[in-house]
């Protein structure tokens, strides 16, 4: 994947996060609450850290541009640093669909910075 100048092998952007607080806490479950800590590297080097408290608030049918789902609305609040002095409370929506096993929309408000990502076309493996 090519972002900017920036080249990301896909095989750095797919592998499973290794935590004690991974994003997901299986199995999921309405009502369920927990911490997510990550810590990371970007690809100039800066490091930081999140530290959020995760809640699963429903599971229901979603709407997406790519069809509709149900899925797991998981709410993340908490903090956003790095080492070049970045700090910014931020609360993210995820909607997870076991379906896919992957989310179909991440909704990130992180200072001023608003953040929607959505999965618009989506077919079953044969």
């Amino acid at each position: 994947m090519t972002i900017g100048k920036d080249t990301i092998p896909v095989t750095d952007i797919v592998k499973p996060e290794k935590s004690e607080t991974p994003r997901y806490d299986w199995p999921l479950e309405v009502g369920k609450k927990r911490k997510y800590e990550n810590n990371w590297t970007s690809q100039d080097g800066t490091t930081g850290n999140q530290s959020q408290d995760a809640e699963i608030l429903s599971y229901q049918e979603e709407t997406v541009e790519a069809g509709t789902f149900m899925a797991y609305t998981i709410e993340y609040t908490g903090k956003t640093t790095n080492s070049r002095g970045y700090s910014a409370d931020e609360k993210e929506i995820w909607l997870y669909a076991p379906a896919i096993k992957n989310f179909i929309k991440l909704t990130q408000n992180q200072g001023d910075l608003l953040y929607v990502e959505e999965l618009i076309e989506y077919s079953k493996p044969e």
